[in-house]
């Protein structure tokens, strides 16, 4: 059919007779309408057929088809044809008949034609609202996501097809007749209560995921967005919303968080074997290797003390070999602490972070302030291991990158047995990009270290007046340290 020419209205009016057809068109004609005038029924459905018409205004009685009959067929061409029917028998079984046709109101002979005129405009209100009603009809019958309406007790009032389908119903009329309670759709027991919970609260709801049932008895994800609507009363009428399937993206997040905490496995893995040949090799170190110097040490002195008092040169060169022996065994010394500070393991982790920054200011002349309220504590070995290594990172962090003159270290027990460490410089300050790279691999270790651990992790730079490093991590206190 042809777009309407016209916004006012297009009109089909239908009259056997020419005299009383002509003065009905002209004068709706005047009131600004698109009219076509036609005096055969069967002439007035080919014109519906090829055209668009918003009202068909049709005489009752007439030789070829009754008022009636016409208006019944023209809805079968366009359901929201609206109808008006003029007749001369003013009874209470014309007016009902012509109701029941689908005709919007009828007019009695002789027209008045003021009432012609504001019936005819009522009309096209509801020929307007029809419209309205056809648009959104085929919104809501087409839209890819699901759309429904329920009562507050679980009934389905209306459904269109992809929530249907999203269900695994054939038909919305399907899914209305099977489906009593919606809330025995979810998977959850009391979520549709915590769905009427939340949207009691807040009139609305947005991204309410849920488990729940398909036909078949499958599972799926969804995500809906939902309104209350109310009654002229402020009584609660139903609710309405719209549904989304996420099953794909809930399996990708599924699948990426399976991933990850594999990952986050296999770095502590690593991240314990590490240490463990960290242990090995700097007990090694110390053990056998100091030893065998100090033993060596020990030798040199002992056949120093026999050379002739004659014999300068070989003096000499006997304290050559003792000060290389003590530099090598400073240099075991340094390694063996490097790779695994024995006081870490028989004094504890305090006493190893007050020994980490005094070494830190020794070793680059950048000042560094402790505070410690820790005191003697048991802990597990791993979070031992993690503050020591965070607090080594966040160090040579640090001197690599901060341009700082002065470092703040705190380390304290906080309440709920959670130990914090914050330490913070007074360089140029970290920025945003510097700590979302994922070329900061430093930063990375530290964070997995924290999660790894069930703790909190927050890296916040300042421009010009430093960056500041926060970590707190739970602990439980456990007297054989192990």
């Amino acid at each position: 059919m042809n777009k309407k020419e016209s916004d006012s209205g297009r009109l089909l009016i239908v009259d056997d007779e020419r005299e009383s057809l002509d003065p009905v068109c002209e004068l709706l004609q005047k009131c600004g309408y698109m009219v076509d005038g036609y005096t055969s029924c069967d002439d007035a459905l080919s014109a519906l057929r090829e055209e668009c018409y918003d009202l068909l205004l049709t005489d009752l009685v007439m030789p070829d088809m009754d008022g009636i009959t016409l208006l019944t067929k023209a809805l079968e061409v366009d359901p929201y044809l609206v109808g008006i029917i003029i007749t001369g028998r003013g009874s209470i079984e014309t007016a009902v008949n012509a109701m029941k046709s689908g005709a919007f109101d009828f007019i009695l002979k002789p027209l008045d034609l003021e009432i012609l005129k504001r019936t005819v405009s009522r009309a096209m209100e509801v020929r307007r609202l029809r419209e309205e009603e056809k648009k959104y009809r085929s919104i809501f019958e087409n839209a890819i996501g699901g759309i429904y309406q329920t009562t507050k007790e679980g009934r389905c009032i209306t459904a269109n097809r992809a929530f249907a389908r999203i269900l695994g119903y054939g038909s919305p009329e399907e899914l209305i007749t099977k489906i009593t309670d919606i809330g025995n759709v979810y998977v959850k027991p009391g979520r549709r209560q915590e769905f009427i919970k939340l949207i009691e609260k807040n009139n609305i709801i947005t991204g309410f995921e849920s488990e729940v049932y398909r036909k078949n008895g499958g599972r799926i994800w969804i995500s809906e967005h939902a309104r209350a609507i109310y009654n002229t009363l402020g009584n609660l009428h139903y609710y309405e919303g719209c549904v989304e399937d996420i099953t794909v993206r809930k399996r990708a997040e599924e699948e990426l968080r399976i991933s990850r905490e594999q990952l986050r496995s296999l770095s502590a893995y690593l991240e314990s074997a590490r240490e463990e040949e960290r242990m090995y090799i700097a007990r090694e170190i110390h053990d056998e290797l100091g030893q065998m110097l100090t033993a060596l040490k020990m030798e040199l002195f002992c056949l120093s003390g026999k050379i002739p008092g004659d014999k300068e040169a070989f003096l000499n060169k006997t304290k050559a070999m003792s000060d290389l022996i003590d530099a090598a065994i400073k240099t075991v010394q340094r390694i063996s602490t490097a790779l695994r500070p024995i006081l870490l393991d028989d004094l504890g982790l305090a006493a190893a972070i007050e020994w980490q920054a005094e070494e830190f200011q020794k070793r680059t002349g950048i000042s560094c302030e402790l505070v410690s309220d820790t005191g003697e504590l048991f802990i597990d070995r791993n979070v031992s291991i993690a503050f020591y290594r965070i607090l080594q990172e966040a160090l040579t962090n640090i001197v690599r990158h901060a341009d700082a003159n002065k470092v703040n270290v705190t380390f304290i027990n906080r309440p709920w047995n959670k130990l914090m460490l914050e330490v913070g410089d007074n360089g140029k300050g970290i920025t945003e990009a510097q700590i979302s790279s994922t070329r900061a691999f430093g930063l990375t270790g530290i964070r997995e270290r924290v999660y790894l651990l069930g703790g909190e992790v927050k890296i916040t730079g300042n421009e010009g007046k430093g960056t500041t490093l926060k970590v707190e991590i739970p602990y439980k206190e456990n007297r054989v340290n192990s």
